[in-house]
């Protein structure tokens, strides 16, 4: 087996990785703004810090990844499997969640202003420290 991908730091601004498998890789603080990432298998990946600001996401395999610190401003996450993802402190403002996979995913200290929740299975997740969400956005998605 190969051992993880460590990118840590690197500027993949506006990079092309569709379906790459960076399965368990380690891309803290890596710069992928305006990224496209769609359909990309990211399980258990490190993303703390990064910046994914307008990254497109959509498909994306995202299990358990961390994602804590991380600014997915504006991000396209249609579709993502975000299942166990670790998002505390994520900016996700306007970050277009329809159709997300985000069941038992904590949402603490994440900013959800403006974030598009549409079908987006929020079965089991704690929005109690969720900041920027309005009751709209609460039910456009499913909680139950």
């Amino acid at each position: 087996m190969l051992a993880p991908v460590v990118l840590e730091l690197a500027d993949l601004s506006e990079a092309d990785l569709s379906e790459a498998s960076l399965q368990g890789a380690n891309l803290r603080g890596v710069e992928l703004r305006g990224a496209i990432l769609r359909g990309a298998d990211l399980k258990k990946a490190r993303l703390q810090e990064a910046n994914l600001w307008g990254a497109d996401l959509r498909g994306a395999q995202l299990q358990r990844v961390d994602l804590q610190g991380a600014d997915l401003t504006r991000a396209g996450l249609q579709g993502a499997d975000l299942r166990g993802a670790k998002l505390q402190g994520a900016n996700m403002v306007q970050a277009d969640l329809r159709e997300a996979n985000l069941q038992g995913v904590q949402f603490k200290d994440v900013d959800l202003y403006k974030a598009n929740l549409q079908g987006a299975d929020l079965r089991g997740a704690d929005l109690t420290d969720a900041a920027g969400i309005t009751r709209a956005q609460r039910e456009s998605a499913r909680l139950e």
